[in-house]
């Protein structure tokens, strides 16, 4: 007796939260931002200015006590993970949209220009062919986290996300 052929499982819908999005781009951001030399770590001075451009004004000590609690590898100064923890960002429940973002760069390393940029829209569509966000999510998502607004994003800036999340 043959058996009745299985029915691929259906993906469940992507559910993003865009103010937690938006919230962890606009600390990345920040991060780059302050980070004066671009080695990819902020000291405490770079992270009480990186604090308080996003409003949130901390005396120097509680600066440095954050910093003291989140080095992980105990150098002194924070990396962009290490900032995301001390935000809890982590708690968001961004995961998913993590994995879906991380899936999607390799299609996108192919498919960017030559200065490894892609379109707003060409990477909503990328991303919607994986089947578990609608265009418009999607769009929503590149909105999130095109931090300057130009409706661009480079593949190096979609990985940094992709790996944060």
């Amino acid at each position: 007796m043959a058996t009745p052929a299985r029915r691929p499982a259906q993906q469940q819908p992507l559910s993003v939260d865009f103010e937690a999005l938006s919230y962890i781009s606009s600390l990345v951001e920040a991060f780059q931002a302050f980070d004066g030399d671009n080695d990819g770590l902020v000291t405490a001075a770079e992270l009480r200015g990186l604090l308080s451009s996003l409003g949130l004004d901390k005396p120097e000590q509680e600066v440095r006590e954050m910093v003291a609690r989140a080095d992980a590898d105990r150098d002194g100064k924070l990396s962009v993970e290490e900032l995301l923890d001390v935000m809890n960002a982590g708690e968001l429940g961004l995961g998913a949209l993590g994995a879906l973002l991380q899936s999607a760069v390799p299609a996108l390393e192919s498919a960017a220009g030559p200065d490894g940029v892609l379109g707003a829209d060409e990477l909503a569509r990328r991303l919607s062919v994986m089947g578990t966000a609608s265009v418009e999510d999607c769009m929503e998502i590149i909105a999130c986290m095109d931090g300057d607004g130009d409706g661009a994003m480079s593949v190096g800036e979609f990985r940094l996300m992709a790996q944060l999340l």
